[in-house]
């Protein structure tokens, strides 16, 4: 029996799910190539465990009063998931969806936090 580690006790408790979709250039048969972005960005994790939070417990209101304007919401997930600023993260709580922007990811050994603003005509 392997030990869980802090990763695996956080993965754990992580109850909603996302899906991360990420801008690509795809090339038309035209030869010219059009930059999709959004939900038609290729997808790079599908229907991944997560955890959504609310920003405005926690650290960042102390000294980060600009970050907290730009972010809505902080989304937990394991550290090899790799989110990256620009991506499309559809995240899927209690029923609901959620349509959001992905912000710099903050990189721990446990989890990465990122900071995901939600996107207008959306929630």
């Amino acid at each position: 029996e392997t030990a869980m580690t802090e990763a695996d006790i956080l993965a754990s408790t992580y109850t909603d799910a996302c899906t991360v979709y990420r801008p690509q250039k795809v090339e038309q048969p035209s030869g010219e190539s059009v930059f999709k972005k959004g939900l038609e960005g290729q997808v790079v994790y599908k229907g991944i465990p997560c955890a959504l939070s609310s920003p405005s417990g926690g650290k960042l209101n102390q000294s980060q009063t600009t970050a907290r304007v730009d972010t809505d919401f902080l989304l937990f997930v394991r550290p090899e998931v790799d989110i990256q600023p620009g991506d499309t993260v559809k995240v899927v709580r209690l029923g609901k969806e959620f349509i959001c922007g992905a912000g710099l990811a903050e990189r721990h050994p446990s989890h990465n936090n990122v900071p995901l603003k939600l996107q207008k005509g959306t929630a």
